[in-house]
């Protein structure tokens, strides 16, 4: 009781001090953006998991191009996967590993052209399997955005990969995370409102421990409603399990922007 008290503590300390800081005089703050993400997942082992994740973005323009943008996320799982925290293996609603995210837009290098980074650290909130990783984790990222707006109806090409590397496991025979995510995304405008998002939130994931794949095959379509809400739909299915993650799954997303 007292370690999960403690773990608690800490990230609700650490999620005040950075949600709460104040960014430079000179910063503008730029649209926030609350989405609510809704996935359910068929896992192999004939189990499955619904997902709610709501997530923030607090950007700010710092001038010159630069734009730092604060991310936050707090799962929340309901599943029927058998772990440490649900050894009986029947549907059990329990909260996941809380992030927060660090994440900086550079000015463009080329038209239409900008690097981007981040650092994104995990708090073992969710405790043991099946809702957490039971451990802490840092992940930085490097990618890029391209905007082709003459092409076909606007096209966005914005790959990234993320480094997870996991420390201070919270149970003995915790194995601590080593893998690699690689998000190829690409955005195509479609007719009026409409967008089609390849890789938006599935990523392909290499397991540095084992040398061990998972490829998911991903889509979303996207509508902006107005100038406030906006929904996408889509879902995955895995295409290469030598590192096991789930089946398929579908997701749902509503944004709202607040302008």
């Amino acid at each position: 009781m007292g370690h999960t008290a403690t773990r608690w503590g800490a990230t609700l300390a650490v999620a005040s001090v950075m949600l709460g800081v104040s960014a430079p005089a000179s910063a503008q703050l730029g649209t926030i953006r609350f989405d609510n993400w809704l996935f359910y997942q068929q896992n192999f082992g004939d189990t499955g998991r619904w997902q709610y994740r709501p997530r923030v973005f607090i950007p700010y323009e710092l001038g010159g191009g630069w734009v730092f943008t604060q991310r936050a996320d707090l799962p929340f799982y309901d599943t029927n996967a058998t772990g440490p925290a649900n050894p009986g293996g029947g549907w059990k609603f329990g909260v996941s590993d809380f992030m927060i995210e660090e994440i900086i837009d550079g000015p463009d290098v080329a038209k239409n052209f900008r690097l981007r980074g981040s650092l994104r650290l995990v708090f073992p909130t969710g405790g043991q399997a099946p809702f957490g990783a039971d451990q802490w984790q840092i992940a930085p990222m490097f990618g890029m955005n391209w905007r082709l707006p003459d092409a076909w109806n606007g096209v966005t090409i914005a790959p990234f990969a993320r480094y997870s590397y996991g420390f201070d496991a919270g149970s003995p025979g915790v194995t601590t995370i080593r893998s690699w995510t690689i998000y190829p995304e690409v955005t195509f405008g479609l007719a009026d409102k409409w967008s089609l998002v390849l890789y938006p939130e599935q990523g392909i994931t290499y397991n540095d421990r084992t040398h061990k794949w998972f490829v998911p095959a991903e889509a979303m379509v996207v509508n902006r409603l107005s100038k406030n809400w906006e929904y996408a739909v889509g879902g995955a299915y895995e295409i290469v399990d030598s590192n096991p993650s789930y089946r398929w799954l579908v997701e749902g997303r509503l944004r709202y922007y607040f302008e």
